[in-house]
């Protein structure tokens, strides 16, 4: 009993590893997909086909899977399909190029596809129906954490090893899980069916899923109205309904239509295709916005997203024990309706949320689709034991192809929107230049940018602003005139008193009235015909004396006398005490005067007043106290102070530092007023961009949650009020 029991815990171990494994391959590779086109030198769209090929071969082989598990040994079955993944994880490690890798990621793939529909029927061999629910809900809480493990984990190994360990860390779990199944599972098969292969059912079933998958993964790539794409369409429509007449005419088909007559197995299987649609909406949509619109890192992302899968894990558990009390009716109800709760509050998203409210989003979802996915366990329980290997398959082939609609649908849904919010967002942005204050020339610079450049729909219109931002400061350097700040009534003020200096240094009208600029060139003319003035009247006294002295017959004898008397003051002056001295020095300096202006005005060479002026002057001691000293000092002083006036009145003239100054200060202001103005303008394109793409988002949330809220029905469905009784019925009729 004891050893019993530590086989079935070792069991669920090894079920629980190989999914861990599975799905953490469906999304470690994502985080390394720009690691892997860089060591090839390839383009993301040829490297992402390493994802898209892995859901693609999940989707089309998990229930050819699970029928050759029933006919030839689930246990059997498993070992290979764990083998192929090891394999596979092996041979993409070492790869060589791109082409290679992508098509060893194909036998990852179909080895993933064959333990994925296996994982339920062996668990009900190992634990019994009863309690086949609990290991289920375990298993699936491992699978939820590998899910949101994969980015972070791989980021690690690519970090401190290569992109190559993200495919070599499966190895040791392949060969730990391969072992533990080799020992704690008995071999099990569907007893009702015989063991010939439904090659055609096969065949058409496999081509007509590729072809969906493919057009469902990449029908917005390609174009949906594309050549290609059409042609795909066509092909799948043909090839299942062939496959349903095959099915219908071979004696042992490859899937058995009779398993949709138990209500509860269809409607499990519609809520477990659901729970496929709902994941895109955490894994691809919110993590889409978080990096693209909110701008956060790929590892903020996934800490926020994590949330989800940590409340699954306590979920799935949970649920499955309630189920026993309850039934898993109203425990997968509640999933859908905590999963449409979720998404509807996701509608309500913008670029404030907080970060605490968005995980609680996440945690409501989490809870949600934990409960849900119980529908993979109540979709086994009403039909036979021996079919639950190709029910899981067909369930779980619905979960596949719910994923890959959800992608169609709503990344086709998001770009779309985020397509019309870009017209938006441009049409509104033009109308918010053009109706604010900033100038013409200035609104000519800013929509050539905005319809040259665009708004980016993923929230990252950082570029887009530098370039404006450049643009603006280049086309500011012409502008020589700015309108006055419209919304800042600082600058306002500051504006209206540079206009008003500036004003001032221009000549007074009617309106103005007298402005500094008047005062100056008062100034200046008055300074200029001062000094013009005391000009003319030193050349009158000047030519006054000059015929004076001219015109006297006695002006030599005058001279004469003036230079002997000069001699016997000078002679006395040698003898003479201070005070005499004193008193004689003014003499000296008189009789100098008269001896220079009497030697030059009989000088015969001097004819003219202008001629006395000027040698006068050059013979005059700027120091004395006489009348052409005097006469000297103010024509002087009075140049002087013209110059001065003339100098100022310069400065308040065009192109003078005072009115240049002033005019720059009213510019510079109307510079601040106009940057003020385009900043506001930008934020105000910035609110709008940020409303629009996140609407686009939003819009998409809001369609999900109706898609789910209408498929709530079917979790109605999922279970009976009689469980015993028509368990009981079951037994006795195994080909229900």
């Amino acid at each position: 009993m004891k050893n019993d029991k530590v086989r079935k815990r070792l069991g669920l171990l090894a079920l629980s590893l190989v999914m861990f494994m599975v799905t953490l391959d469906s999304t470690i590779t994502n985080i390394a997909l720009p690691t892997i086109t860089d060591y090839y030198g390839a383009n993301l769209t040829d490297s992402n086909w390493i994802s898209t090929v892995y859901v693609l071969v999940m989707s089309v082989f998990i229930i050819p899977a699970s029928k050759l598990a029933d006919q030839f040994g689930r246990k059997k079955v498993m070992l290979v399909g764990l083998s192929l993944f090891g394999v596979g994880s092996v041979l993409c490690a070492l790869s060589g190029n791109l082409l290679l890798l992508i098509a060893m990621r194909v036998i990852q793939g179909l080895g993933g596809a064959i333990v994925t529909p296996v994982m339920i029927p062996l668990s009900v061999e190992n634990f019994g129906k009863e309690k086949a629910g609990r290991a289920v809900g375990v298993i699936g809480a491992v699978t939820a954490v590998a899910a949101a493990a994969g980015p972070p984990i791989g980021g690690l190994l690519i970090r401190y090893f290569n992109w190559q360990s993200i495919f070599y860390v499966n190895v040791p779990v392949v060969i730990i899980t391969f072992v533990l199944i080799g020992i704690c599972f008995i071999e099990s098969f569907d007893l009702t069916i015989s063991k010939k292969i439904d090659w055609l059912g096969m065949l058409f079933l496999s081509l007509g899923l590729f072809q969906l998958t493919f057009v469902l993964v990449k029908g917005y790539d390609l174009g949906w109205m594309s050549t290609n794409i059409l042609l795909l369409i066509a092909g799948a429509i043909i090839s299942l309904t062939v496959f349903f007449i095959v099915e219908l005419k071979v004696p042992e088909p490859l899937m058995e239509f009779s398993l949709f007559k138990e209500i509860t197995f269809s409607s499990s299987a519609i809520v477990y295709f659901i729970c496929g649609f709902a994941v895109v909406c955490s894994s691809l949509i919110f993590n889409f916005f978080l990096q693209n619109v909110r701008e956060y890192t790929a590892l903020n992302a996934a800490y926020i997203i994590m949330f989800m899968s940590f409340t699954v894990m306590i979920s799935m558990p949970l649920g499955s024990k309630l189920a026993e009390k309850t039934g898993f009716r109203p425990i997968i109800f509640t999933g859908i309706l905590l999963m449409c709760a979720s998404l509807f509050m996701l509608t309500r998203l913008n670029m404030d949320t907080t970060r605490v409210l968005m995980i609680g989003e996440m945690m409501i979802l989490g809870f949600g689709f934990g409960f849900s996915c119980l529908s993979i366990v109540s979709a086994v329980q009403y039909i036979p034991q021996t079919k639950s290997g190709i029910g899981s398959g067909i369930v779980n082939a619905g979960r596949q192809l719910g994923t890959c609609l959800g992608i169609a649908l709503l990344v086709g849904l998001t770009t779309h929107h985020a397509d019309v919010a870009k017209t938006s967002i441009e049409r509104k942005a033009i109308n918010e230049v053009s109706s604010s204050s900033v100038t013409a020339s200035l609104k000519t610079v800013l929509i050539n940018d905005i319809q040259k450049n665009g708004q980016s729909t993923s929230g990252k219109g950082k570029d887009v602003h530098k370039i404006i931002e450049k643009d603006i400061e280049q086309a500011m350097l012409s502008v020589e005139d700015y309108p006055e700040p419209a919304n800042n009534e600082l600058l306002q003020k500051l504006f209206e008193g540079s206009e008003k200096m500036t004003l001032q240094f221009e000549k007074g009208n009617n309106v103005t009235g007298s402005t500094i600029y008047d005062g100056i060139n008062g100034i200046n003319q008055g300074s200029q015909s001062l000094a013009s003035g005391i000009k003319g009247y030193v050349n009158l006294v000047n030519e006054s004396l000059f015929q004076i002295i001219k015109s006297n017959p006695y002006a030599p004898e005058l001279l004469a006398g003036y230079k002997k008397e000069m001699e016997n003051t000078q002679h006395t002056y040698k003898t003479a005490t201070q005070q005499q001295k004193n008193q004689m020095e003014a003499k000296i300096e008189f009789l100098t005067y008269l001896i220079n202006i009497y030697s030059i005005g009989t000088d015969p060479a001097i004819a003219t007043g202008e001629q006395f002026q000027n040698a006068v002057a050059t013979k005059s001691n700027p120091s004395s106290n006489n009348v052409t000293a005097a006469s000297t000092q103010l024509i002087e002083g009075a140049d002087q102070l013209a110059a001065s006036a003339e100098k100022i009145d310069a400065q308040f003239a065009d192109n003078g530092d005072f009115k240049t100054g002033a005019m720059n200060l009213k510019k510079g202001i109307g510079q601040a007023g106009q940057l003020s103005e385009i900043n506001e303008v930008v934020t105000r394109i910035e609110n709008i961009q940020n409303n629009e793409v996140v609407a686009a988002f939003t819009k998409t949330f809001l369609v999900a949650a109706l898609i789910i809220l209408l498929s709530a029905f079917a979790g109605l469905f999922t279970d009976r009020k009689k469980v015993n009784e028509v368990v009981s019925t079951q037994s006795d009729h195994p080909g229900y």
